[in-house]
């Protein structure tokens, strides 16, 4: 089976997922949505590229040649990412803005749908959690903004996906993650 196959496989599969957790959570038309940018030129050749199957091939193609010119343009169209979130200052400083709840509930199945999926059926709903305190040190949330994401992934880690998607239906802004999550951080 060619590269190109695998590698679109991969991506549908991504979306299948990422489509029913958000649907799950009340935000079906962000599901569908959802990576079509994959599917540009940009993205798709660059990725199939550099497909492995086992990680995202965004970081195989940094890995050769120093940045990802898929990522780039990924990022820059999709809310879903944090860096979308992200102006500098003028002394380079990184400077986050708060993500609309929407595109936060988007960015957490986005890393449920990535993990289940590079998994192979080894998902666990800690995982998610254990990604985020993996590369936390590497991201720029704005504090509000971190404190729904701590409260969706410890949610996930502790009652399961069912009560995630409840939680995220609730759009109960952010002061219901605060107060039910009080004291649950990254491990």
């Amino acid at each position: 089976m060619g590269v190109r196959w695998k590698h679109f496989k991969t991506v549908c599969k991504h979306k299948a997922v990422v489509f029913k957790e958000c649907k799950a959570c009340g935000l079906m038309w962000r599901g569908i949505v959802h990576d079509l940018s994959k599917f540009s030129p940009v993205e798709f050749t660059a990725s199939a590229k550099y497909f492995q199957g086992n990680r995202s091939p965004i970081e195989a193609e940094k890995d050769e040649i120093g940045y990802s010119e898929a990522w780039l343009h990924h990022k820059g169209h999709n809310p879903h990412h944090w860096e979308y979130w992200t102006d500098f200052g003028d002394d380079g400083e990184v400077l986050p803005a708060k993500i609309p709840y929407n595109y936060v509930v988007e960015m957490v199945c986005d890393w449920i749908g990535a993990g289940m999926v590079y998994s192979k059926g080894k998902w666990k709903q800690s995982d998610p959690l254990d990604y985020y305190a993996k590369v936390r040190c590497m991201r720029h949330f704005h504090p509000e903004t971190e404190t729904l994401i701590l409260g969706f992934l410890n949610c996930i880690k502790h009652r399961g996906l069912k009560e995630f998607h409840k939680m995220a239906r609730c759009e109960g802004e952010y002061a219901y993650t605060r107060v039910d999550y009080e004291g649950l951080q990254i491990p």
